[in-house]
């Protein structure tokens, strides 16, 4: 890992990683975990992005509510069919933009410096937020997420959006993200798929590469190009 002092503010909101280097360029990255999860699960590929972008501030929100199936926490309760948790969803957009907000405003960054990165459930809330607060961040990650409802032609997404789905996830199979690429492309959103051919529901080393791959590539658009990772089939 780094020597990094990792810290935990007393109201338990997020985990906050300082910056590496107090001479790159100041940004924020926001991390979203998954169902059932807690930020410091997290940490590991917070990092990874942390060590691409050294001068920017890491912060992994906590979950709102206890999971009801795990030792963990839920950003909502994800029981009943779709259209039973969009209200739910909904709420949590909001706390979750309440929070980002404080964090820009503690790190004296704007959206243009602040990357949303968000997996399963978190990515689900990234997803909305973009839609619902178009002007608080810049980038989203979406690791095997899935829209709350579908994208309407009268939307405008400001945020460049970049979808990351295992071929193999069960739990949120890739058509969902299909689904956003789709809807996000109607509406002139700059959106990216890329599924990894062996992947699951989960993080792994080729997807975090994926991730920060895209950020850069949207970070440096015009200027650089980073060699893209192999193994994956790519829907651009």
């Amino acid at each position: 890992m780094t020597n990094q002092e990792i810290r935990l503010p007393t109201e338990q909101l997020w985990l906050e990683l300082p910056p590496i280097s107090a001479q790159a360029p100041r940004r924020l990255l926001v991390f979203l975990h998954g169902a059932g999860s807690r930020p410091e699960v997290f940490a590991p590929i917070a990092v990874s992005f942390q060590l691409k972008f050294p001068g920017a501030t890491a912060a992994i929100l906590q979950g709102l509510q206890p999971s009801p199936a795990r030792d963990g926490l839920d950003w909502f309760d994800a029981r009943g069919v779709a259209a039973d948790r969009v209200e739910r969803v909904d709420q949590a957009t909001r706390a979750v933009a309440t929070r980002l907000l404080a964090l820009q405003q503690a790190a004296q960054v704007g959206s243009e410096q602040t990357v949303l990165v968000g997996f399963s459930q978190g990515a689900t809330v990234a997803l909305e937020l973009a839609r619902a607060q178009p002007g608080l961040a810049s980038i989203v990650v979406a690791y095997a997420g899935r829209l709350a409802t579908p994208i309407r032609s009268e939307e405008r997404v400001s945020a460049t959006i970049h979808l990351i789905h295992g071929e193999l996830d069960s739990l949120v199979p890739a058509v969902h993200a299909k689904q956003a690429l789709r809807g996000l492309r109607a509406i002139g959103a700059d959106v990216t798929l890329d599924i990894t051919a062996d992947g699951t529901h989960s993080i792994g080393q080729d997807m975090i590469i994926l991730g920060t791959t895209r950020v850069l590539q949207t970070v440096f658009r015009g200027r650089t190009r980073p060699r893209k990772p192999r193994a994956r089939r790519t829907l651009h």
